[in-house]
């Protein structure tokens, strides 16, 4: 089995990178997000004075324990996280099959050195501040049904910085960084044709 990190800031294009890996290679990939590890959001805490963009912010315990799980072959139950109610959904879980190709995606994936050196690959998509805002905003309107005043307010408090603190030192974890995320083909295509030759590689031990 292949694991992969996609990291970057919020509106970076993790998603349809993700998503585009995952299409060309079919039904033997899998697409888990990190997102699904946020801790609950505290007791009479106003989500707009809450940072998501902060590593405590995740359940880091249990999202190392499932990579864990899932590099030895293992499948897992991901709990499902509400981003209406900043909640996970009491007693429900998602069954995440393992697969020859797993592709994890998030802002924090690589944040913690233990659990960066579970994947055999990483990427981290870098993109232009102004682009990942805007994204942002289509997202949380349309998604999440919050104002625009409410996310730039959040963006100028907790994302830009965290951006800058946390997430952007990834980059120089990551094994290749990806500018301009799926519109970048010569990128993709060297994304794409090194994870192929990876699970080749895989399969030939594996017949071993």
């Amino acid at each position: 089995m292949v694991l992969v990190a996609i990291v970057g800031g919020s509106g970076s294009g993790k998603t349809s990178v993700s998503k585009c890996i995952v299409e060309h290679f079919k039904n033997r990939a899998s697409l888990l997000n990190m997102d699904d590890y946020y801790k609950d959001l505290p007791p009479k805490i106003n989500p707009s004075d809450f940072n998501f963009d902060d590593p405590k912010a995740f359940d880091f315990e249990l999202f190392s324990k499932h990579m864990k799980e899932l590099k030895n072959g293992k499948d897992i139950h991901v709990p499902v996280y509400n981003m209406v109610t900043f909640r996970r959904e009491n007693g429900i879980f998602d069954l995440f099959r393992t697969n020859d190709l797993v592709i994890v995606e998030g802002i924090f994936v690589l944040h913690d050195d233990n659990i960066k050196e579970l994947f055999d690959f990483s990427v981290y998509i870098d993109a232009p501040s102004d682009e990942r805002l805007i994204r942002r905003i289509e997202r949380d309107t349309i998604e999440r049904g919050r104002t625009v005043e409410s996310i730039l307010k959040q963006y100028r408090k907790f994302v830009a910085p965290s951006f800058k603190s946390f997430i952007e030192p990834q980059k120089f974890k990551a094994d290749i960084v990806l500018p301009e995320g799926v519109s970048n083909f010569r990128g993709m295509n060297i994304i794409i044709n090194a994870i192929e030759r990876m699970l080749e590689t895989t399969s030939q031990e594996g017949d071993q």
